[in-house]
């Protein structure tokens, strides 16, 4: 997935690309969200930190500049590094 320079960028890209809302979320340094689900399929693109990105097929971890796509109901945990992170989000319902 492309990275994108500014949050402008991102988020008509998203648009574009049918999804139905942006968010920019931030994450506490260290903190474990165990295994859940989202009823949305969510385009993330790190902005600062990182994120250890665990499902069934295995774990990857994103950094800075680096994005993941992930559909709704997809059984996943989240641990986040010890600066923890900064994303924006797109979700599509």
């Amino acid at each position: 997935m492309k990275s994108h320079a500014n949050l402008i960028e991102f988020t008509a890209q998203a648009m574009d690309d049918g999804f139905d809302e942006v968010v920019q979320k931030d994450w506490a340094p260290d903190l474990l969200v165990k295994n859940h689900t989202h009823p949305f399929d969510v385009r993330v693109q790190v902005n600062s930190g990182q994120v250890q990105l665990s499902l069934a097929s295995g774990t990857q971890t994103y950094g800075a500049g680096q994005s993941f796509y992930l559909e709704r109901n997809v059984e996943h945990a989240e641990q986040y590094g010890p600066e923890g992170a900064h994303f924006w989000v797109a979700r599509k319902l």
